[in-house]
């Protein structure tokens, strides 16, 4: 009886210290998830957020990674970890705003050969987006201007901002506390939201002209086709209030 307990004794002194190490492990693992994921909403909240400030100031403080860094740290503070973005791409081409993020994650105990783990992890947005197609149409000697398909302007400019949709993500429990450019609140899209419910942790999408939220970045509601016309075929369309007045 006495042998059958100290084999017992043995057997546990062998099997007890696996067994926690696993435990340990699998907590780790769970936070390295965690870290990962928090990682990731950081990122795409900052990476929308600039793409939608740049748009209205054109602010140079946009394509610095000094800017990203201290946001970043804004978002994750007190997570404890070192984050690189050497390899991001600010507003370089094409208003993109590429966030590439490179970090790790010690481990706990040193009783692996590995002591860290590194992660990689990258954020694609632009800061002008929404533009299908311009489309030539019309002809005669007067002046070129440009309209939208469903607009009730024309605009003297291309580059007026009124033509220009900036489309952000984010997630459906930050809506109440935005605003369009014009102050407005978002109400939910007509075509992509109709009869849907979204949690506070569900991805939609806004524009900064727009008062409208979508479930969809390919909702009709948000792409825009500029048509390119003379004067002389505006129609009923009346002059844009913004790019109008730099013109007289």
């Amino acid at each position: 009886m006495k042998l059958k307990k100290a084999s017992l004794t043995v057997e546990a002194s062998f099997v007890l210290p696996i067994f926690l190490l696993a435990m340990l492990l699998l907590a780790y693992l769970g936070q390295m998830i965690k870290c990962q994921d928090e990682m990731q909403w950081a990122l795409t909240r900052i990476a929308r957020e600039a793409a939608a400030e740049y748009g209205a100031t054109k602010n140079s403080a946009y394509k610095s990674r000094a800017y990203y860094l201290a946001r970043l740290n804004q978002y994750r503070k007190g997570a404890g970890i070192s984050v690189s973005l050497s390899e991001s791409e600010l507003l370089k081409k094409n208003d993109e705003i590429i966030l590439a993020a490179g970090y790790r994650m010690e481990l706990p105990f040193k009783l692996l050969p590995v002591s860290h783990f590194t992660f990689f992890q990258r954020v694609h947005t632009r800061a002008f987006t929404g533009v299908e197609s311009r489309e030539p149409a019309g002809g005669g000697e007067d002046e070129t201007v440009y309209v939208t398909k469903t607009g009730r302007v024309y605009h003297r400019e291309l580059t007026c901002t009124y033509l220009k949709l900036s489309i952000s993500q984010i997630l459906y429990a930050d809506i109440s506390g935005l605003r369009n450019e014009g102050g407005g609140r978002y109400q939910p899209c007509e075509r992509c939201c109709k009869g849907k419910k979204f949690g506070g942790q569900s991805v939609i999408w806004i524009t900064n002209f727009g008062d409208r939220y979508h479930s969809s970045r390919s909702c009709s509601g948000i792409k825009r086709s500029i048509l390119t016309i003379k004067l002389s075929e505006v129609g009923n369309r009346t002059l844009c209030s913004k790019c109008g007045k730099k013109r007289r």
